[in-house]
């Protein structure tokens, strides 16, 4: 992936961290001075530096990425502090108005006593409150938890991922404890399977007996179209509903309610209450109402929250396989290079050794046996002698080749010493910034010396009069460990915005991508261009493929070296 980066990234959550830091600084500072006016607290130096260390925290925090990512939770927590704070400031006021006067200095140790109780009671008034108000409903008869309460507890459940049936057994068993109600059915969907189950029933019968059928997509309709219904509705339009209780001879008095979401039943409350029990009233409806709405969005949030997962599921899926196909093409290509660069060596290269070595035999042999005058020269020397430099040259030229697709010193002496030499070779006055980098996969050294080098011709194409700075950073530590390069010139730059993606940054963008790395260019006109990249060093490397077997000589060759290469070196070495 290459990105346009714009601004320097974490910038606003160093802002985030700065402001959290400055909250909880202000909020100390401001429980310091009430303290202080009452005469208790530390002394003033000490609050000073209490007061400034969040400051110096949080500017710290900002320097690890960990934090920064977790910028916005922390600004939320200086925010809590910041509201306790203001409770014990006003506690601490407020204490000071009924004295009406400053303490005296054999009260002063109670002051920070008082300070101690005032935070303890801003910390635990909220939780201790909400929670003696849910035990005083549920202690009290007459009262019941309203649909918001009875919902939001649902809703919490389903975040915290707890199974459908285990949620809908809790909204069932506390609506019947709450509502005073004799049973609660839930009819749900069940996966793979047509029409509306009855899935739960509270308390569940004493004996058993078989299921009823699911509603069908007729019924379904039906449904569709109905509010709140009691045993009149049911009887005329679902009338199986009602039959158990017409069998038995019992009136309960019976309402239900469909959970409707986008014109779809995705399940049905029905209720019961013993007939001799207060009358349900207008209000018990809409409640009922009520509940079957935030029901509907709650099961169809944890449809769609289901589905997005398995999309989720998909896509990572398909994302390591494509990270895979990448990684397979790279290594397929590297392993080209390598065979390629052996058989240079192994092959082309030693057909030209052995014709210098030859070339070298038959000047010796024609200058030891020509007899010509003094201050001539042979003409069919001086032919000699200009094929020798030719292949001597072809030499050095396929080295240089063989060199550059795959070059030995990055399999040897690793990614700094291997930049280092490339550098030497660019036309461009470069420095390599390589100190304390470890050995890696091949796979990795390689991607990133490739890319460096792709960025050193760039640079060495689009800005010839400019220096250039390579610079490689190894974070070992932790889980968020990487290997950052960039390699920054002084050149004219570019707006990277309205640029397109050359072949070069698609190619760089590829090798890091095999290997889950990224690719960034940044630049702006008159301001040069960098650019820079990281790859994640967690993770088992990825297997190198390579091409193994002996490279065979032609036989001429091969006699050629036997008979020559023991008497005459071989041209450059």
């Amino acid at each position: 992936m290459i990105r346009a980066a714009s601004a320097a990234p974490g910038r606003r959550a160093r802002r985030s961290l700065l402001l959290s830091g400055l909250i909880v600084a202000v909020g100390v500072a401001s429980v310091a001075v009430c303290v202080g006016l009452l005469g208790g607290g530390p002394p003033l130096w000490v609050s000073a530096l209490i007061a400034v260390a969040p400051l110096v925290v949080a500017v710290a925090a900002g320097f690890s990425g960990r934090v920064r990512r977790a910028s916005t939770t922390v600004l939320v927590a200086a925010s809590d502090f910041a509201g306790l704070a203001v409770a014990v400031d006003a506690g601490l006021i407020l204490t000071l108005l009924v004295l009406g006067r400053f303490p005296s200095p054999a009260q002063h140790d109670l002051v920070d006593a008082a300070m101690l109780g005032m935070l303890l009671v801003a910390t635990l008034a909220g939780p201790l409150g909400r929670r003696a108000g849910r035990s005083a409903r549920m202690s009290l008869l007459g009262t019941r938890r309203s649909p918001d309460e009875l919902l939001a507890e649902f809703a919490e459940r389903a975040g915290r991922g707890t199974p459908v049936d285990d949620l809908l057994r809790r909204l069932a068993e506390t609506m019947r404890r709450d509502w005073r109600l004799s049973s609660v059915q839930i009819w749900t969907l069940v996966p793979d399977e047509p029409g509306l189950h009855r899935t739960l029933v509270v308390p569940e019968p004493y004996e058993e007996s078989p299921p009823p059928a699911p509603l069908d997509a007729a019924e379904l309709a039906t449904l569709e179209r109905a509010g709140v219904a009691g045993p009149g509705w049911l009887r005329l339009w679902l009338p199986r509903l009602v039959a158990e209780q017409d069998e038995a001879g019992g009136q309960p008095q019976l309402r239900l309610a469909p959970a409707v979401h986008g014109g779809r039943v995705l399940a049905l409350v029905v209720v019961e209450r013993p007939a001799d029990a207060d009358r349900f009233t207008t209000v018990d409806e809409r409640a009922l109402a009520e509940v079957a709405r935030r029901l509907a969005i709650v099961l169809r949030n944890r449809d769609l929250d289901e589905a997005l997962q398995a999309t989720l599921a998909d896509l990572r899926r398909s994302n390591a396989d494509l990270q895979a196909s990448r990684g397979r093409l790279v290594r397929t290509a590297d392993a080209e290079r390598r065979r390629i660069e052996r058989d240079l060596h192994d092959g082309a290269q030693q057909h030209l050794v052995a014709l210098a070595v030859g070339l070298r035999l038959v000047r010796d042999g024609l200058s030891q046996s020509a007899a010509r005058p003094e201050g001539t020269v042979d003409p069919n020397l001086e032919m000699l002698d200009e094929l020798d430099r030719g292949v001597r040259e072809s030499i050095q030229a396929l080295r240089d080749l063989a060199h550059g697709i795959y070059p030995p010193l990055l399999r040897d002496s690793g990614l700094g010493e291997a930049l280092r030499a490339a550098a030497k070779r660019n036309p461009l006055d470069v420095s390599v910034q390589a100190a304390g980098l470890s050995r890696h996969s091949e796979q990795l050294e390689a991607a990133v010396y490739f890319c460096c080098l792709e960025a050193l011709q760039n640079a060495a194409k689009h800005a010839p009069e400019s220096s250039v700075v390579v610079t490689l950073e190894e974070d070992a530590d932790g889980p968020d460990a990487e290997l950052r390069f960039a390699v920054t010139d002084t050149g004219p730059g570019c707006d990277v915005d309205n640029m397109a993606a050359g072949a070069g940054m698609q190619n760089m963008a590829d090798r890091l991508g095999a290997i889950g790395g990224t690719l960034e260019l940044s630049s702006a006109p008159g301001r040069g261009t960098t650019v820079s990249g990281r790859v994640p060093l967690s993770g088992a490397p990825l297997p190198v493929t390579t091409v193994t077997g002996p490279v065979t000589l032609p036989t001429d060759v091969r006699e050629q070296r036997r008979a020559a290469v023991g008497s005459v070196p071989p041209p450059g070495g």
